[in-house]
């Protein structure tokens, strides 16, 4: 009997203390396994590992971890860590072949990604537990099922630092909670939210049905600051500041057994963003914008823009020496070309473009005084456009400078432009003087007043460039001319072409071949232009016709016939629409200039000369008279088988001769003055006499050329007869 309860003592005392270090080694378990961990992290990761506190619930399978702290490689740093984590764990589900955690929680992550170039502040942990070795799925046995429920994260923050660029982003108060997620037949939801440390935040969504395979999720982003993308842009475009928020709402969707079902849509939108150069300026920016995606299939190089929306856009544009500040502010990158592979292109179908309330300040700052011009409320409507279209219809319309209206419709093949475009437009209400500065630096002349109504057409087609241009200018009124890098006569053509109104109205057509990559459309115009205006000016008869409803042969010249002696009605006549030209046009200089052979003259007063001596001496007429006067030539001359001509030069002497035509050219000029004076004695027109070395004298019948040139263009040596 003693001996069985000595047994029994033994068997009890041996339990107990079985028991004992049991629990003993259960509580001291977490203590030894932190002290190992703190220990040994370098050999268990590759780094430093600190950990203030570890728990364990045996009855509820839970482990709790306080103060942990994972280093950077130089063991000063810390590379991730955080106050708590807890795994609450269902072990008995292992005999099952699942994973079940029943909660997964962590409090409080902070978490540091650093970037050199390639290189990560965890890529020697990558290297730590790579081995190289391929591993081959195990098929024998029961696959695993993952059971995750609960699966939380508060309060946590994550930075990336690029070290390249030294800019971080930082991802602050990341919370979210995942109900569950279940791999082996059933449904799994997922749902993150976190802030961002430049502003803004992002939540998430995601269900998945790991029987079918069918997923779908959302991702809001609200109000995130662009400024966090700055050193990226900075790589490619020269800007100092970028303002503004950026919200979009983006749905994805598809099936993981068939991956090209993957689907993405939602909307995208930004407001007031502004990018500032480098001198701080207000540069390209947006009150809102906002784009719709229908859907886009990556899989399949498929999306359908739904709309693209631009409200209030801003773009200071600065023409600077040969380049725009926009081209001088992009980065370019010097890189050997290497051969692409081909791939397949995007199918993109675009249903609507619209841009709304646009503003451009547009700056020339290439001449000595720097233009400045505004083009507001501009809008442009586009419809239906893919990367297949070979026609794109755009219709657009703007303010000019708060005064002016701008409407134009431009068709072009974006693939080959000058293979077909076709362009229209109409300007009208601009005002001249906006444009006071290029008038001043390339002609010499200040517009002071004027508006313009102008319709353009323009096609190319194979790169042959016709366009019709028809202006009406209003009320144009010029300066004095100072200097200017071209003598083109605008002024005077423009008012040579003034009608009784006061408008010109012009139709100039520019036609040109583009072949040649040197040809410039804007020389092209400038020159067809220029050489309007010189033609207008050399024959401004048509004009001047055209004004006073006569044949412009009347307003070129007046031509007289050696015996003339009194005026011709016809003469008259041009006499009169000189003078009712100078009461339309008083500014307009009419210039009359005597010109004569006079050696062609000389043969037709010689014969006066010798006839009028016939008549003396026989009292016949030596017209009516002509075998008679032949005689008379002969006996007088003492010569024959001369021509009649010849005889009346040789009888005539020269001095009367001389004397005769001036007496005529003489009489010529002051019918011709007279007469002018007759009909209005205040008249300025001026009528200059016989100037021998002038070329046009040679081979000319007695005439009075006329010329016209503003009044205020003559010189004291034009004023002067």
């Amino acid at each position: 009997m003693k001996q069985r309860n000595r047994k029994r003592k033994i068997l009890f005392i041996g339990s107990a203390i079985l028991i004992l270090l049991v629990v003993v080694i259960l509580i001291l378990t977490p203590v030894l396994v932190k002290n190992y961990i703190n220990k040994n992290g370098v050999e268990l990761t590759g780094r430093t590992l600190l950990v203030e506190k570890l728990k364990y619930n045996y009855f509820t399978s839970t482990l709790t971890v306080y103060d942990a702290k994972m280093f950077e490689q130089n063991s000063s740093e810390t590379f991730v860590s955080f106050d708590t984590l807890l795994v609450n764990l269902k072990p008995i589900s292992l005999l099952k072949h699942e994973l079940h955690v029943q909660q997964f929680q962590v409090v409080n992550l902070n978490a540091r990604i650093l970037q050199n170039d390639t290189v990560f502040n965890f890529s020697d942990l990558i290297d730590f537990f790579y081995t190289g070795e391929k591993v081959e799925p195990d098929t024998t046995s029961e696959a695993y099922k993952l059971n995750l429920n609960q699966i939380e994260i508060q309060n946590g923050e994550v930075s990336y630092t690029d070290q390249q660029l030294d800019h971080t982003i930082g991802l602050q108060k990341i919370s979210f909670i995942i109900p569950q997620i279940y791999w082996g037949g059933e449904k799994s939801t997922a749902d993150v939210t976190f802030n961002i440390g430049a502003g803004g935040s992002i939540s998430s969504s995601f269900d998945f049905d790991s029987g079918t395979g069918a997923y779908q999720g959302e991702a809001i982003l609200h109000q995130l600051d662009p400024e966090i993308i700055l050193p990226y842009l900075q790589e490619y475009i020269n800007i100092k500041e970028i303002d503004g928020t950026f919200d979009a709402d983006i749905r994805y969707s598809g099936n993981r057994k068939s991956l090209e079902d993957f689907m993405i849509n939602g909307t995208a939108a930004l407001k007031n963003l502004m990018l500032k150069d480098a001198q701080d300026r207000d540069v390209l920016g947006v009150a809102d914008a906002e784009v719709e995606l229908k859907y886009f299939k990556p899989l399949l190089y498929e999306a359908e823009i739904g709309y693209v929306r631009f409200n209030q856009p801003y773009a200071y544009v600065a023409l600077i020496d040969t380049m725009t500040n926009i081209e001088k502010m992009l980065i370019f990158e010097s890189a050997e070309t290497q051969p692409s592979e081909e791939k397949q292109p995007y199918n993109i179908f675009i249903d609507q473009i619209r841009i709304e309330r646009g503003l451009i300040d547009f700056s020339d700052q290439r001449l000595t005084e720097t233009f400045n011009y505004e083009l507001s409320d501009v809008k442009v409507d586009m419809d239906s456009l893919s990367l297949n279209t070979s026609w794109i219809k755009i219709n657009s319309s703007m303010k000019l400078n708060k005064r002016g209206n701008l409407e134009a419709q431009l068709g072009i093949n974006p693939y080959n432009p000058f293979q077909h475009i076709e362009l229209n437009y109409v300007l009208s209400d601009f005002q001249l003087p906006d444009v006071n500065i290029y008038s001043k630096h390339y002609t010499g002349l200040p517009i002071l007043f004027g508006e313009m109504y102008y319709v353009n057409k323009t096609t190319i087609i194979d790169r042959q460039l016709e366009s019709s241009n028809e202006l009406v200018i209003r009320n144009v009124e010029m300066g004095r001319k100072t200097g200017g890098l071209y003598d083109v006569p605008i002024k005077l053509a423009l008012f040579i072409l003034k009608d009784i109104n006061g408008d010109v109205v012009l139709d100039i057509p520019v036609s040109g071949d583009l072949s040649d990559p040197k040809t410039n459309v804007g020389q092209i115009v400038w020159n067809t232009f220029k050489g309007f205006m010189f033609k207008i000016v050399a024959s401004p008869f048509k004009a001047l016709g055209s004004l006073l409803g006569a044949d412009p042969k009347e307003l070129e010249e007046i031509t007289f016939i050696y015996s003339d002696t009194t005026l011709t009605g016809k003469q008259r006549r041009s006499l009169d629409l000189l003078l009712e030209l100078e009461q339309k046009k008083p500014e307009l200089a009419i210039q009359m200039q005597y010109l004569n052979d006079r050696k062609l003259e000389r043969a037709d007063a010689a014969a006066q000369i010798v006839q009028k001596a016939y008549q003396k001496a026989n009292n016949k007429n030596p017209l009516t008279q002509r075998k008679d006067y032949l005689e008379y030539l002969q006996k007088e001359s003492g010569r024959d088988s001369l021509v009649m001509q010849d005889y009346e030069r040789l009888l005539a002497p020269p001095g009367q001769v001389d004397s005769l035509i001036e007496l005529r050219e003489i009489n010529r000029i002051e019918m011709v003055s007279d007469y002018i004076q007759a009909q209005n004695d205040s008249s300025s027109i001026i009528i200059r006499e016989y100037q021998p070395q002038k070329v046009l004298n040679i081979g000319s019948r007695p005439r009075f050329s006329i010329s016209y040139k503003l009044a205020e263009d003559l010189s004291q040596k034009d004023s002067i007869p």
